[in-house]
């Protein structure tokens, strides 16, 4: 059964979608050989061994919190879901299937990276490479299990209400340490930045103490270097082969761990929705300069957003990254700069609204056959999610410029008017030209389960967005030339897109709901090429 497994997941790999495979694995190994350049080097003594550690250090660090960046998605290439019913035996299933999760992308780059211990145990000669040549794959083996491991245990909570609120808080942190997290190292090299003064500190590689070094080889992640470092050190074989089987009884031990998890979730049937609260039949707010359908659409997408488990998600983590962001970077000397959160709350809101039609699914076919809805709906979305996310996004940037006085204020606030404008816009234009199709509405119950992976429109709305919020700034000049900017901008965007956006769901709505009922994008993909070849 093994055997037919490995064979099933080389065929996904082949056959699969491999744009975010190749970036991964390219950019894995350019950080690996970074990793193993520094090894050689810290054997000539031109940096002190202790970098090597603290990045080895990191890497492990990346297994045991990576999958709580995307704690949505299912990170197993043969999902759960397609084995649950066979007549066999769980545990048997899912010992078979433990073994297919050591092939991957993930335990290549970390095999390479990990390679650098053989480099450092050179210089103790052929014994010291020997202890390294093991250590590297039980290293390995203990990573893996323990990423594999908080995964699974991190897709169980998720299946609690509470778990909602887990996810937006974990990836929240991931995501705000992502593109904050390099604010206090910037702002130790360029310290008066904030005054127009660009010089800077030169930073230096010195010697790491010897107890943050012996901290970090005692943790579970420095195993393997702790036992290189003890061959080439001439200590007795007792305490290297004690840390080897330290890595091989905590790895089997957590590779258990995770059989005995998923043997639960084969045997456990799968959940069906039902309705929490009575259905009532109530009108939306009366919304100024809008029509009664359009407010209608308003009070259901709000109530969405509120109710529905991956939108809920979303919807937390967007406001709870900037709010980090800027406590990060209010935190060291670029206070400044904590404005510029106003603009990244916007572009946050635009990325978590990118997937709406997809995750409302098959109830598609409500606005397919009702007369006039298709105008009401884009417009309707577009005014709750100006509610949602663009009013506060720019009421924000407004009050950490009083209270911080920031000579790029006026950018700050041109910024997050534009960028709330585009956002507003794109959102649901990029959810009818990229739809992530995952399990229906209907039948998604909880925020682990699968509801469509959007990376691809959320790379894809990220750079328009940000070049929408950096215009104003960049034109500089007088407060009402940037506010002239950021007038224009939103003008041009919320004039253009929303007709292109209502145009593609009249042409591509029959197409979109054949697409949810498969639960399959590539048939949309397959209607719009054949349209384009009539």
């Amino acid at each position: 059964m093994t055997r037919t497994l490995f064979a099933l997941k080389l065929r996904l790999f082949r056959n699969g979608p491999h744009n975010e495979r190749g970036f991964g694995l390219v950019a894995g190994l350019v950080l690996a050989a970074l990793v193993i350049a520094g090894a050689f080097l810290a054997g000539r003594g031109v940096i002190h061994e202790g970098w090597i550690v603290v990045a080895i250090t990191g890497w492990g660090g990346m297994w045991l919190f990576g999958p709580l960046a995307q704690p949505r998605h299912d990170p197993s290439v043969i999902s759960r879901e397609w084995l649950r019913g066979y007549p066999i035996r769980p545990w048997r299933l899912a010992r078979a299937l433990s073994w297919t999760e050591l092939l991957g992308v993930g335990p290549l780059i970390t095999l390479a990276c990990l390679s650098s211990l053989v480099v450092l145990a050179a210089p103790g000669g052929p014994a010291a490479v020997a202890v390294a040549v093991a250590a590297v794959p039980a290293q390995l083996y203990l990573l893996i299990w323990a990423g594999k491991t908080v995964a699974a245990l991190a897709g169980r909570l998720l299946q609690t209400r509470a778990g909602m609120t887990l996810a937006a808080v974990q990836t929240a942190i991931m995501l705000a340490l992502s593109f904050a997290g390099w604010v206090p190292v910037a702002a130790w090299l360029l310290p008066r930045l904030g005054e127009g003064n660009t010089a800077v500190v030169v930073p230096t590689l010195g010697r790491l103490p010897g107890p943050v070094i012996d901290v970090l080889a005692a943790l579970p992640t420095g195993w393997g270097y702790g036992a290189v470092a003890a061959a080439r050190d001439g200590a007795q074989f007792g305490a290297v082969a004690l840390a080897l089987a330290a890595l091989l009884a905590v790895g089997a031990g957590l590779q258990v761990g995770w059989i005995a998890l998923t043997a639960r979730a084969l045997r456990r049937p799968p959940r069906r929705a039902s309705p929490r609260r009575p259905a009532v039949s109530r009108g939306g707010p009366a919304l100024p300069f809008s029509t009664p359908q359009v407010s209608a659409v308003v009070a259901r997408e709000l109530a969405t957003w509120l109710r529905d488990p991956a939108r809920g998600v979303e919807l937390r983590t967007a406001w709870l990254t900037p709010l980090l962001m800027a406590a990060i970077i209010a935190s060291t000397g670029w206070s400044w700069a904590v404005p510029l959160v106003g603009p990244a709350a916007a572009v946050f809101g635009t990325m978590a609204a990118i997937n709406t039609y997809a995750l409302d699914g098959t109830a598609l076919w409500q606005l397919l056959t009702t007369p006039g809805a298709l105008k009401a709906d884009v417009r309707g979305r577009m005014a709750a999610w100006a509610l949602l996310f663009g009013v506060p996004s720019v009421v924000l940037a407004v009050a950490l410029q009083i209270a911080t006085g920031s000579p790029v204020g006026q950018a700050a606030i041109g910024g997050a008017v534009a960028a709330a404008a585009t956002g507003c816009a794109m959102a649901p234009l990029l959810a009818l030209l990229m739809p992530a199709v995952g399990a229906d509405a209907r039948d998604r119950v909880y925020p682990g389960q699968q509801a469509g992976d959007p990376t691809g429109g959320q790379m894809t709305v990220f750079p328009v967005t940000l070049l929408a919020a950096a215009l104003p700034g960049v034109v500089g000049g007088p407060w009402w030339a940037t506010a002239l900017v950021a007038a224009v901008v939103a003008a041009a965007v919320l004039g253009v897109i929303p007709g292109l956006a209502l145009r593609l769901l009249r042409q591509r709505g029959t197409a979109l709901l054949g697409a949810m009922a498969a639960g399959d994008a590539a048939v949309l993909r397959l209607s719009v090429r054949a349209d384009a070849k009539m």
